[in-house]
Order: C-alpha cells, then sequence, then structure tokens
C-alpha cells in the first residue's frame, strides 16, 4: 500500500477511469440483447425529437416501453439515437462512460467520509476511497448494468444519487445555499431516472446522525425541506398525474404477503452474497417461493441476516462508517424488495447503488486492517504487503470476471443460450431461445422451447403468442389460433395476439374479421406499424386504396425503414392512379434491398402506366 500513499488525486483519479474502461471495453462491440431491442431498436418514439414533449404525457408508457415514470432515462436514449441512430457502439458507450463517472463520484463522496474518521491519516482516508472506488468500478455483479442499455436507469439513478450527496454536503459545509438547490435538482432527476433514488434522503439523514459530533437535530431536518417537496412531486406525478394502471396488476408472490416476506428474506441474503461471491451470475434469476418458516432456505437465509443484524448492531458502537455502509446497504435495497410489487424480484441491477454501502465497508475493512496490525517495524512492511496483495487478487478476480460476463452480453443467442443454462427454470430465457430458433428457421427446436416454457409458467403471454407465431409459420394455423385466443383469454389488451389473429383471418380471406383484430391491435398500441401496416394491405384487398395508403403511411411513421410497408404503399399508390407517389415509395424500397423482385415487377409496371 506504500505505493499508494505516494499518489496524488490527479493520479488516483486517472487509475480509477483507466480500470473502470478497461474492464468494459469488450463491452463496446456488444450488440442490442434484452430489453434493447423493444426500448430502443423497434421504438419509433426516440427516433425523432419532435416526441419529446411526449414524455410529460399520459401515453409516454405506451410510447417508450417503460413501466414505471423515466422520463431522464428516455431522453438519454433520444440524445444517443441523434448522435448514433442504431450503432449499438454509441450506446454502449454511454454506458460506460456513465459508470466511469459514478466511479469517480464515488471515490469523492467517499474522501468525505473518510475525513470523519479522525483517528486515520490524510494517506489512509486517500487509500480507503481509492480501494472502494476501485472495487466498485470492476464488481462483476454491475456487469448487468453497464452491458444492457435498457437498464441504463441504474446507472444514471447513481449518477444522480452520488452527486446529489456530494452537492448536500457541499452546502453543509459552505452553508450556502445554491449547491442544496443543485443538489435537490440531481434528486429531482434521479428520482425520475428511477425510483430507487427515493432513499438519497434516508441515506442522507443517517449519515448526518451517525458522523456528525454535535447532533443538532432541528438544524438536520431543516436541511430537508427541498427533499421532501421533490419526493412529494415525484408521488403525486407517479401515483396520480401519470399513474401507469399495469403497474397495479403486479402482485404479490402467491398474492401472499406473508409469502413475500419470506420470498424476499432469501433474496436479500442472496444479495448479500453477490457481494462477496460475484460467480453465479444470471440474467433472470428465478427465485422458488417460501411459504412456510419451515423451507429449509428461509431458514439459512434469515440465520445469514440474523447474524448479518447482530454485526450491525455491534458496528454502531465500534466503528460509525461501517455501521453507516451497513444501513446504506439496506435503506437502499428498500425499493426493489417488494413492498410494492415488481416484476422482477431480484435482478443483479438492483444492486448498483446499495453495493456502495459494501464497497465503503470493505475499503475501511482493508485499510484499518493495515493501520492496527502493526508490532514491530518488520511486521508493519509485511502486512502493507499483504494488504497490497490480497487487494490487487481481489481487484485481478473481479476485473476477468467482468471481462468474461461482458462477452456473455455480446448478442441475444449468447445471452439466452448461457441464461437458460445457469437458471434452467427461467421461463423467460426458454422463450427467447424459441424466438431465436425461429427466426433462423428452426421451427421444431423453437416450438420446444416455447413448450418447455410454458411448462414452467403457463400464463406466459409472449410464449404463447410466440408459439402461435412459429405454428402459423409451419403452416399448423388451428394450433396458432389455439395460441392466440389462450392469450387473449388472459389479457384481452394484448396488441400483439390481436395482429397475428388478423393475420390468419387474412390469409383465410375473412377480411372484416381481420380488419376488426387489426383495429384492436392498434387501439391498445397506436404505434404498433405491423398492424398499420397488415390493416393497409387487407384494405389493398378489398380494393379500398385511400384506407390503405393511410394505414402504410402510418406504418412507415413509426418505422422509417419498414420495406413491406412501403411496398405495400407502392401498390397501393399505383393501384389508386398516383404514379408518381408510387414511383417514390418503390425507390425506397429498392434503396433498402436492390434484389427485390416483387418491387422490381411494380416498377416496370409504373414504367408502363407512365407512358
Amino acid at each position: 500500500m506504500r505505493i499508494i500513499k505516494s499518489l496524488n488525486f490527479p493520479i488516483l483519479i486517472f487509475l480509477i477511469v483507466t480500470l473502470s474502461q478497461l474492464v468494459y471495453v469488450n463491452s463496446l462491440s456488444n450488440q442490442f440483447t434484452y430489453d434493447d431491442e423493444f426500448t430502443i431498436v423497434n421504438n419509433y418514439f426516440i427516433k425523432s425529437l419532435q416526441n419529446i414533449p411526449n414524455l410529460f404525457r399520459k401515453d409516454y408508457f405506451a410510447l417508450s416501453g417503460e413501466l414505471s415514470y423515466r422520463p431522464v432515462v428516455t431522453l438519454s436514449y433520444f440524445v444517443d439515437y441523434a448522435l448514433w441512430k442504431l450503432n449499438p457502439f454509441g450506446f454502449h458507450l454511454t454506458n460506460s462512460l456513465l459508470h466511469t463517472l459514478n466511479s469517480v463520484l464515488f471515490f469523492f463522496l467517499l474522501t468525505w467520509f473518510s475525513t470523519y474518521q479522525h483517528t486515520l491519516s490524510s494517506s489512509s482516508c486517500e487509500k480507503i476511497s481509492f480501494t472502494g472506488a476501485l472495487i466498485f468500478s470492476c464488481h462483476p455483479a454491475l456487469s448487468e448494468a453497464v452491458n444492457a442499455i435498457s437498464y441504463r436507469e441504474d446507472l444514471l439513478a447513481g449518477t444522480f444519487f452520488l452527486s446529489a450527496f456530494i452537492l448536500y454536503i457541499k452546502a453543509k459545509k459552505q452553508h450556502t445555499f445554491l449547491p442544496y438547490l443543485a443538489s435537490t435538482v440531481c434528486y429531482l432527476f434521479g428520482i425520475f431516472s428511477k425510483e430507487m433514488v427515493i432513499t438519497l434522503p434516508l441515506c442522507i439523514f443517517f449519515s448526518d446522525i451517525v458522523l456528525m459530533e454535535k447532533r443538532r437535530y432541528r438544524k438536520i431536518l431543516s436541511g430537508y425541506l427541498g427533499y421532501i417537496l421533490v419526493t412529494t412531486l415525484y408521488l403525486l406525478t407517479r401515483f396520480i398525474f401519470l399513474h401507469n394502471p399495469i403497474e397495479s396488476h403486479v402482485s404479490y408472490p402467491d398474492n401472499s404477503i406473508t409469502t413475500n416476506f419470506l420470498t424476499m428474506s432469501k433474496v436479500v441474503a442472496s444479495y448479500t452474497k453477490l457481494f462477496f461471491f460475484p460467480f453465479s451470475l444470471c440474467a433472470d434469476y428465478v427465485v422458488p417461493y417460501a411459504s412456510s418458516p419451515s423451507d429449509i432456505s428461509f431458514i439459512l437465509s434469515f440465520l445469514l441476516l440474523s447474524a448479518l443484524l447482530v454485526i450491525i448492531y455491534r458496528l454502531f458502537f465500534y466503528s460509525r462508517i461501517l455501521f453507516l455502509s451497513a444501513v446504506w446497504f439496506f435503506i437502499s435495497l428498500l425499493p426493489v424488495l417488494n413492498i410494492i410489487p415488481i416484476e422482477n424480484i431480484m435482478a443483479e441491477r438492483y444492486l448498483y447503488i446499495p453495493i456502495l454501502g459494501f464497497c465503503i465497508a470493505g475499503s475501511n475493512l482493508l485499510v484499518s486492517y493495515e493501520n492496527k496490525i502493526r508490532f514491530s517495524h518488520t511486521f508493519e512492511r509485511t502486512n502493507r504487503w499483504i494488504i497490497f496483495i490480497l487487494l490487487s487478487l481481489v481487484l485481478a478476480i473481479f476485473s476477468i470476471k467482468t471481462i468474461k460476463r461482458n462477452k456473455i452480453w455480446m448478442d441475444q443467442t449468447i445471452l439466452w443460450t448461457h441464461t437458460a443454462q445457469t437458471s434452467p427454470r427461467s421461463f423467460k430465457a426458454h422463450s427467447n431461445l424459441g424466438n431465436i430458433y425461429r427466426n433462423t428457421g428452426r421451427f421444431d427446436e423453437a416450438i420446444h422451447e416455447f413448450r418447455h416454457a410454458l411448462s414452467l409458467y403457463d400464463n406466459y403471454l409472449d410464449a404463447h403468442n410466440n408459439l402461435g407465431v412459429t405454428y402459423r409459420k409451419k403452416g399448423m394455423l388451428k394450433e396458432a389460433i389455439s395460441e392466440y385466443e389462450k392469450v387473449l383469454q388472459l389479457s384481452p389488451g394484448y396488441p400483439y395476439a390481436h395482429n397475428n389473429l388478423g393475420v390468419l383471418y387474412a390469409r383465410a380471406n375473412l377480411l372484416d374479421h381481420a380488419i376488426a383484430e387489426f383495429h384492436n391491435a392498434i387501439s391498445i398500441k397506436p404505434d404498433y406499424p405491423d398492424a398499420h401496416n397488415n390493416l393497409g394491405a387487407t384494405y389493398m384487398g378489398k380494393g379500398m386504396y385511400e384506407k390503405a395508403i393511410q394505414e402504410c403511411l402510418e406504418a412507415v411513421k413509426y418505422s422509417n425503414r419498414y420495406s413491406d410497408a412501403y411496398y405495400n404503399l407502392s401498390v397501393a399508390y399505383l393501384n389508386n392512379k398516383q404514379f408518381d407517389k408510387a414511383l417514390e415509395a418503390v425507390k425506397i424500397v429498392l434503396s433498402m434491398n436492390s434484389d427485390h423482385h416483387d418491387a422490381r415487377e411494380i416498377l416496370r409496371m409504373i414504367n408502363e402506366q407512365k407512358r
């Protein structure tokens, strides 16, 4: 550690930046994965800056693809798309830079925390800050948040959380209003990035209570008015002004509060284990519900958590900073402990802010161990080398694991194949594998994966719908209809089943039935380009060319590289005797696919008509 002692602030920051960038450099070549195709690739909303006002309207949820109100995150996608279009490199670069920024911000926050330990020298404070930031920058459990672009909300939440905390400290030290105002603004941006930031005022409160020498409670409490106002604004917006009714459909495990409590105890224990042993990482955790206190997994988790609580209690008398780090971890976890039901009860990305608490504890313990064991000058040097080697070993193991983990997020095939292997009961992984097989023409394998997913969770709408699509492609129309009907029995508002059912009706020449289903899909999801295109094609089948043109224009409005919609548009224009517009549309098709045989035939017909 002596080599660290000689380094100054700029060099320390340079080393933190270097490590955080090196461990994620191989993620820059990754493709769009997980929910990225839904929130970015096929999301017309982020592809036009004219849509930005819709961030503050009730149709935000239908347009953005988000379940919760997170306009700051969606705005970042607008910016990335304006800069990079659909080049995944740019989106991954943004995520990597945000994580690096957070590592540096954490270094500064830790520097302030360390100054409250008056028994430590300035060099020890520097070591604590540097060590904690390094652990955070390369910890493998954070790789999901950095690799999945659609989980950028955790990175942005971390940025604004740390910025708000640092600015609050600056305001308190300087007794000035401007940094405090900036802190509340960061809190506002953070809470509208992800709801986990709502724990910031509590973390600040406990840091004030635990670390302040003179506990002037009235003065402390008066400093929280800005955060209380922002929190009130957020709660009103989230649950009244811009409430997403779909959130109300998420329920507790087995619809039981008791089961939820027992199960989430297991989840908290698993999160604790992931910090110390981040090796069995998975993109989709399936946590078996604990329905009874006699469940052996709950008993083990309960014993672990009880031991942790005893340790935390003892820490209160031993080290204020270690006590605060433990409190930080559990407080910042509160929003994802299913108190208000959430879709995924466990995910690595949820650890992005809570793990900061463990990083504070880990760095303090390492440096404290170095400072306390000094039997002689010889042993002091030996001890320092032991700590240096131990820290280097931990950082090396974490960095290698993170680099390897990045490769798993390379593309959808690798991600879901690995997830199905590491989490065999993940119905989501098997369903996504089914999609991959179907898209490559491996229909029988796709059907097997969808059926396996449904054997794990029979009410999984996406699996039923995608199984229906696969049956349709195999010509098994009765089976396809049966799957779509199952979806609509479970959820009448599922737009994709309405669209797919309409396709089957159109194929059977039941055009009025098809039109009704396409309208149903569009009424639920107005920005659904496939439904608009299919409706346009059906209108053409009935000779209603004006309506066909209108629907095809809607399709290309929501997906400006939709060659099938442009082709149908050219056919509709041709039949409507609008030759110039037909020529313009077919040229767009050929610009995307010069070998499009049908488009060349339409071009020939247009030229003949124009003669």
